[in-house]
């Protein structure tokens, strides 16, 4: 149960089974509406909360653009580096056909934490953080708070030390 205020509470459930991106009502833009690679449905802040405790670097890239795809070999050596530490490496595609995301992932290695924006460029977190280009990357803190909202390319030396610091918090 969450407390909204002194008057007033909620009880949210909680399904053990993953939804189907097809059982969801995506209209409100509130939240940045995702979908994995099975077709199960999540969203980027319960995905931040399922992660609370770690590091989270974002980035937002299209299987069409090429500096994103060009920054794929630098993300690998990045997470191989941080194996084993509190950091997650999410990936959040804005391509208009997931089949392209689809062929993308594959291509380049990166399933894990990997999903397609189903409400891209709508979403609150695409416009507060005027996500207009690519590639962009984020860095949220352990808290789920995003800290650094256009952070460092991962073939930026100054990536590792930034997300050091996080972790020492």
């Amino acid at each position: 149960m969450i407390t909204t205020s002194c008057n007033e509470s909620k009880t949210i459930e909680k399904t053990e089974k993953p939804r189907k991106v097809s059982e969801v009502d995506m209209s409100s833009n509130d939240v940045v509406h995702l979908s994995a690679v099975d077709g199960t449905y999540d969203n980027w802040e319960n995905f931040l909360e399922k992660n609370r405790g770690k590091v989270v670097y974002l980035d937002i890239w299209a299987s069409w653009c090429g500096p994103c795809k060009a920054q794929f070999p630098h993300a690998k050596k990045l997470k191989e580096k941080f194996a084993g530490k509190e950091v997650v490496f999410a990936y959040i595609s804005i391509d208009q056909a997931e089949e392209r995301w689809k062929q993308g992932i594959q291509q380049y290695d990166i399933n894990e934490y990997s999903f397609h924006a189903k409400n891209y460029p709508k979403a609150s977190l695409f416009q507060k953080n005027d996500v207009s280009r690519i590639p962009r990357y984020m860095l949220f803190d352990k808290n789920g708070r995003l800290v650094d909202n256009n952070a460092a390319r991962p073939s930026q030396p100054s990536l590792e030390t930034t997300i050091n610091s996080f972790l020492a918090l």
